[in-house]
């Protein structure tokens, strides 16, 4: 009987020492700021050092869908730092477009109605419908119009106040709220829509960027926090010589989403 005791006291220990080893691997994981998956994915704050390479101007290149929530997400932890660090930062944002979203789906063609635009042989497509589509080309289209600032503005305004069932008649308010020329908006959408999601499509591949939001630092994947102070502490690090301006601290916190769109 002792001797059966004995077997289970040994047990117990074992069983204890295996618990308390998986809790401490992933309290090690959480504070080197690896994500942590326990059910779902846990985006966890960003801390020094970054692997990142050098450069005089840092550069941001962040892909995302107009509509996705979590791609709202992290272009509203990129604004403030924006707002911040203004054109010491190469600013490139990009868009996720398909071109062969509906290719598994049930109703290829009721698929491709709702979100797909088709060009001749080449059809593009956007997860959230024909709307999300329009209004990437249009973020695009503002964006070349060289004001940052503006576009910042502008897609801060539709991220709040549009939905991609309505986009279409609730965008041009907001872009010229944001001091965008609109008429311009519109002709470069007429004549060049075409060829700029095919520059997007071909960005993707390049980057293998298949979801909303993936963020590249100095071509670099950021994996870290969407807070915008999260964001700042990455881009400063990615600078030769850190501006001063990243010396103030900005809000460590943001929205509960972490995931993206894919």
């Amino acid at each position: 009987m002792k001797e059966k005791t004995s077997y289970i006291f040994v047990a117990l220990l074992v069983a204890v020492a295996f618990l308390a080893g998986v809790v401490w691997a992933k309290r090690e994981k959480v504070e080197t700021g690896e994500r942590v998956q326990t059910g779902a994915p846990t985006v966890v704050p960003t801390r020094a050092p970054f692997s990142t390479a050098k450069s005089d101007k840092s550069q941001v290149k962040f892909f995302v869908m107009s509509f996705c929530p979590f791609g709202n997400q992290a272009e509203e932890g990129l604004g403030p730092v924006y707002n911040l660090l203004k054109e010491k930062v190469d600013w490139q944002p990009r868009y996720v477009i398909y071109q062969n979203y509906c290719a598994q789906a049930p109703d290829k063609a009721a698929c491709e109605k709702s979100n797909c635009l088709k060009f001749g042989n080449d059809t593009y497509c956007s997860m959230h419908g024909l709307g999300e589509l329009n209004q990437d080309i249009w973020e695009i289209c503002a964006f070349n119009l060289g004001d940052n600032q503006k576009w910042w503005n502008f897609v801060a305004g539709v991220n709040a106040n549009c939905a991609a069932q309505n986009v279409d008649t609730c965008w041009e308010k907001y872009a010229q709220g944001a001091g965008l020329d609109t008429a311009k908006i519109k002709a470069c959408q007429k004549s060049e829509a075409v060829a700029l999601m095919k520059r997007e499509t071909t960005e993707m591949e390049k980057y293998q960027a298949q979801g909303s939001p993936m963020v590249f630092i100095n071509e670099k994947l950021y994996d870290g926090g969407r807070a915008p102070e999260d964001y700042k502490k990455a881009i400063c690090s990615a600078f030769t010589k850190e501006p001063a301006e990243c010396a103030t601290v900005l809000s460590a916190t943001s929205g509960t989403a972490a995931g993206g769109c894919q």
